[in-house]
């Protein structure tokens, strides 16, 4: 449980209302645990890249970053480097 005088806290470093802070650090708390999940699933082999970039709910092009940040071995199959050309063409 988040404790309210952390939320409090991060207001008043980020000069926001206690609202602003706590909706903050959910959708930020929400972004993290998707790319976290979505590294876990790509990297046991579960999900494809282009799956794990949908799930982190970022471009193929940034889970490209993410991957070589994270050390991960990057894998791609042709067809998925064919779709994604396509949409970057339409």
């Amino acid at each position: 449980m988040i404790a309210d005088k952390d939320i409090k806290d991060l207001a008043e470093l980020l000069g926001i209302s206690k609202e602003e802070a706590l909706k903050l650090a959910i959708k930020e708390g929400i972004k993290e645990l998707r790319l976290r999940k979505a590294i876990e699933l790509y990297a046991t082999g579960k999900k494809s890249m282009k799956q794990a970039a949908r799930i982190a709910g970022v471009s193929l092009a940034e889970w490209f970053e993410i991957a070589r940040e994270r050390g991960l071995l990057v894998q791609i199959s042709p067809e998925e480097i064919e779709e994604e050309l396509k949409t970057l063409s339409d």
